[in-house]
């Protein structure tokens, strides 16, 4: 299934605060989208937000981002998003160790 507009337009906006590691207007960005009341199946997929933007904070080196990501979004997920969720660390922690890596060559 594909994820909403206002989704993919979060996800959008967020991308390029990652890129450049700004982790307050992330902050903010999500803080809004708490604060902000959706209409009923028009809220946005918040797994689909913190797969997409977690894999991106990790191949940016974007390690701050990609540990409060990990911490805000889902850790605040149900059960459920969570196990479906969960195989992306791996995957996530060897983006950024060669991200550190390229850096530091």
């Amino acid at each position: 299934m594909a994820a909403s507009r206002p989704t993919q337009e979060i996800v959008f906006h967020a991308k390029k605060q990652i890129d450049t590691g700004d982790l307050e207007g992330i902050q903010r960005m999500y803080l809004d989208i708490l604060n902000t009341e959706f209409e009923t199946g028009h809220e946005p997929d918040m797994g689909y937000m913190f797969h997409r933007l977690y894999i991106h904070a990790c191949l940016k080196g974007q390690e701050t981002i990609a540990i409060w990501l990990e911490r805000a979004l889902y850790n605040n997920m149900d059960p459920i998003q969570q196990i479906a969720l969960r195989q992306i660390f791996p995957y996530g922690r060897m983006l950024l160790a060669r991200a550190s890596k390229i850096r530091h060559t």
